[in-house]
């Protein structure tokens, strides 16, 4: 049996940055096969060993374990500190992979055939490996778990994601004769002036719609009216994708354009009677491979998201160990409840 911080460590010890994720996704596949599952890969864009793997025990399965391989920059080394484990990955979200491979183990060891694991690559940009996984290669079953951080606690409602990008032209002129030209930044600024002063939605459930301008570029020069502006935003959404969407357009100036990047609507996952639970404001796969899932998503790991994405991230390695246990208690409580009601 393999041990979950041993195995976090050497999954952490690949760089996967995304659209890097071939190496790692073919030390998984190795380990998979040496525990005894049947592998299948997918193709996911066009570079060559960067696929979703799929792994079962030989039955149809009830319920799939998922995860994504890759993490963003930079790469971070994972070394011990304590009774912690450091390292790009180690919460977001390797660490969970490495605890589901333990617990699909266990459950394969114990002659539990009707579960599954999907690792998947490109969540960190556009989720293009779950969007993949869900035109057929992940099977259809009754439930998936994702894996991304919560503490360990159960999710019971995430917010929606649109990432969106702006763009304005504008006309070059010297600086000291504004009325020769026009400046694409102060258009944008105008623009993203009107987005963060307006009221976006509040539900009691999911709390505040948010927005966050992250990445503003544009221009040639100080003296120069500027040519051309863009934006990237992200927001965290607690209405209708497309409702809001409707709203950011309304809110434009007639000449900026608006590019989709992501979309999604807040989305409610299954959650087990007696058990905590919470609401996230961050991203996942779910929305992309809930369609795969007759009765819905569940969505845990260990770690917290507060420590994802930063120069410290690190995990306790009681919590690496315990998760190893829930998706262990999870899988049978769900496929127990599945042979009830056959």
């Amino acid at each position: 049996m393999h041990d979950v911080v041993e195995l976090t460590q050497a999954l952490c010890a690949i760089p996967s940055i995304t659209g890097d994720e071939a190496a790692v996704v073919d030390e998984v596949a190795r380990r998979l096969r040496a525990m005894g599952a049947r592998v299948t890969r997918q193709r996911v864009g066009d570079d060559p060993g960067r696929d979703n793997v799929l792994a079962d025990g030989g039955a149809p399965p009830e319920l799939v374990l998922t995860t994504h391989l890759d993490t963003v920059p930079p790469f971070l080394p994972p070394r011990l500190e304590g009774d912690r484990l450091l390292g790009r990955g180690v919460v977001d979200a390797k660490g969970i992979a490495a605890a589901m491979m333990c617990a699909f183990e266990r459950l394969l060891a114990a002659g539990e055939a009707r579960v599954a694991l999907l690792f998947v690559v490109g969540e960190e940009t556009d989720s293009d490996g779950a969007k993949a996984a869900a035109q057929g290669f992940m099977p259809k079953v009754r439930w998936f778990i994702d894996g991304e951080p919560t503490d360990g606690v159960l999710v019971s409602a995430m917010k929606g994601v649109m990432a969106f990008e702006l763009s304005a032209e504008g006309k070059a002129a010297h600086s000291a004769y504004p009325e020769a030209g026009h400046s694409a930044v102060h258009q944008l600024v105008g623009d993203l002036s009107r987005l963060l002063a307006e009221p976006w939605p509040t539900t009691e459930e999911a709390g505040q719609t948010t927005l966050n301008v992250g990445q503003i570029e544009g221009g040639v020069a100080p003296n120069v009216m500027a040519p051309h502006a863009k934006a990237v935003c992200v927001m965290r959404t607690t209405g209708d994708a497309d409702l809001l969407l409707d709203r950011v357009h309304a809110l434009l100036s007639p000449t900026t354009r608006l590019t989709v990047r992501t979309k999604s609507s807040p989305q409610r996952l299954v959650t087990p009677p007696g058990l905590p639970t919470k609401v996230v404001a961050f991203g996942s796969d779910v929305p992309h491979l809930s369609p795969r899932a007759t009765e819905g998503p569940l969505l845990v790991g260990p770690g917290s998201i507060l420590d994802a994405h930063t120069e410290h991230e690190s995990i306790g390695l009681a919590e690496l160990r315990s998760a190893v246990d829930l998706y262990e208690t999870l899988a049978r409580a769900l496929l127990a409840q599945a042979r009830e009601q056959r």
